[in-house]
C-alpha cells in the first residue's frame, strides 16, 4: 500500500499530513508506505500510489490521477484522517 500526502510544493502541509497518516495508520493496525510530495510530483506518481490525500483545494489539481483522492479539511484533526482512510481501506 502507497499513500501520498500532497501540497503545493511538498515540504510544508504534505509533511504534517504525512505525519498524521502515519500516525492513524498506526491506530488503525495498518502498514503502508507514506510519502509527502508536492503537486507535479504526486501527478508524475500517482498511478504508483494507492491513495493521495490532499487539502480540499488541491484536489482540481490532481484530477486524472490513477488513485484514490481524498480530500481532508483539517490536517491536523486525527480524526477525520482516520475515518478517510479506515473508509478508504477496510
Amino acid at each position: 500500500m502507497r499513500i501520498v500526502a500532497v501540497c503545493g510544493l511538498g515540504y510544508g502541509t504534505s509533511v504534517i499530513l504525512k505525519s498524521n497518516i502515519e500516525k492513524c495508520l498506526i491506530r488503525l493496525g495498518l502498514e503502508a508506505t507514506v510519502e509527502a510530495v508536492g503537486v507535479a510530483e504526486a501527478r508524475e506518481l500517482g498511478s504508483s500510489a494507492n491513495i493521495v490525500m490532499t487539502t480540499e483545494e488541491l484536489v482540481p489539481l490532481l484530477e486524472g490521477i490513477n488513485a484514490e483522492i481524498i480530500p481532508i479539511r483539517h490536517i491536523i484533526d486525527i480524526n477525520e484522517i482516520s475515518e478517510k482512510l479506515e473508509k478508504a481501506l477496510l
